[in-house]
């Protein structure tokens, strides 16, 4: 072995001997690992990032989670709005039990934590507001205590509903609890006296008697605007007075039209003469808003049942045959066309003892302006077509009027079978 060779290995041997702590550091800070110093600094900074992004993961998660089950909107795809009522004196508690039952909220006791939390109780005011399930818990809270509602609900009396029609019709709005509260009202003569012209009229002539309602026919039918704190009574009362404005435009109105003849003078348009008084009109007005469902029949039926009455024959008008029985069919059954009530135009010699229906305003203008040219023609009948479209067929003769029924009665049976499958579902 050489002296060089030597001498390496006794240098190479005195280094390792001596290598420590200290020089392995002074490598790493000038050698390989010159930038531990660095990784001093970034390391504990690292160890924070991830940690902060660990937790805000979690948190995030959470809070999705929470707002998915709790304080989410109930379906956003839902844009409409709906009626939603706080009545008077209502808890937190029953609010928020309200508000899930129409699937308004997921969650009602969330929302009483909600209302609790942010001391918003004595904000939430009652009344009606207008919501929808793709708003969230935050969004309802903001909106139930803005002060935004109304303390009105809007009601609509379709013509042709019944006093029974419209008491069901009133529950199902929330506006009225029972039924019977608003039909037991409906027989309260001396409390609405004083509020229908058309019930003082009916009862001066003492013509009230045999009736099923007495206020039945004089219910205006409309839309209105009632407060939500109402009782049947108030509502009826409101019924009551827009039905006097009604006669006021109809049966005391001067409606003289003119038309202008061959010779260019101005002479009145031919009118008809009726010698029915205000309660008959109303009778007759009921009958035929059952009968028609197209306005433009309306006068029709009428110069039908005009003919009727001036010949003294029976009106034999379905409706008033089934009113008794609450049913709504084509094709009558022996005992509903033989039934000896006072309702019953197969059995009364001319107009029911009452109205049948609360008719429309247009209905009560056709009772007192029948066509003309119906009139004169002297047609005599009518019956249904396709119950689909609600038309009629009229005739003259007796002949031509079964032959109608010949050839629609089918289409009245498959009707009358579908509507009592339906109703037995």
């Amino acid at each position: 072995m050489s002296e060089n060779k030597r001498r390496r290995r006794r240098r190479h041997a005195v280094r390792t001997e001596n290598y420590n702590i200290q020089t392995l550091h002074e490598d790493r800070e000038y050698g390989l690992y010159w930038y531990a110093w660095l990784w001093k600094i970034l390391r504990p900074v690292m160890i924070f990032l991830c940690s902060a992004l660990i937790v805000i993961g979690l948190v995030k998660y959470g809070y999705d989670w929470v707002y998915g089950n709790f304080l989410g909107p109930v379906d956003e795809t839902v844009q409409d709005k709906q009626e939603f009522i706080i009545d008077e004196g209502q808890s937190v508690t029953a609010i928020g039990n309200d508000l899930e039952d129409q699937n308004l909220v997921r969650n009602g006791s969330v929302f009483r934590y909600l209302v609790q939390l942010e001391n918003l109780s004595n904000k939430l005011s009652y009344g009606s507001f207008q919501l929808s399930p793709s708003m969230s818990v935050n969004q309802i809270v903001a909106e139930l205590t803005s002060g935004s509602q109304t303390r009105e609900r809007t009601i609509t009396i379709v013509p042709g509903w019944t006093c029974e029609d419209i008491a069901d019709y009133l529950v199902t709005q929330g506006a009225l609890d029972s039924a019977d509260e608003f039909l037991t009202q409906c027989n309260n003569v001396d409390r609405f006296v004083g509020d229908s012209n058309a019930l003082r009229f009916a009862q001066d002539h003492g013509t009230l008697t045999g009736r099923k309602y007495a206020l039945e026919g004089y219910l205006a039918p409309d839309t209105y605007r009632v407060f939500l704190s109402a009782s049947a009574e108030d509502i009826i009362a409101t019924l009551l007075h827009q039905h006097n404005n009604v006669l006021d435009e109809t049966f005391y109105a001067n409606d003289v039209q003119y038309q202008v003849d061959e010779t260019g003078a101005y002479a009145p348009v031919e009118t008809y003469d009726s010698t029915l008084n205000m309660d008959q009109t109303i009778v007759l007005a009921s009958m035929i808003e059952k009968e028609a469902k197209h306005p433009e029949d309306y006068a029709k039926v009428s110069a039908v049942f005009h003919n009727r009455l001036n010949r003294g024959w029976q009106l034999e008008s379905d409706p008033t045959a089934t009113y008794l029985f609450g049913l709504n069919h084509y094709i009558l059954t022996e005992q509903e066309l033989s039934d000896q009530n006072l309702y019953n135009t197969y059995q009364v010699p001319a107009l029911p003892v009452g109205p049948i229906c609360n008719p429309s305003e247009a209905a009560l203008e056709a009772a007192m302006h029948p066509n003309m040219e119906y009139i004169n023609d002297g047609y005599m009948y009518f019956c249904a077509t396709d119950p689909a479209t609600g038309e009629l067929a009229f005739a003259i003769t007796l002949d031509e009027h079964q032959r109608n029924i010949a050839q629609y009665q089918q289409m009245w049976a498959a009707y009358d079978a579908q509507h009592a499958q339906n109703a037995g579902r």
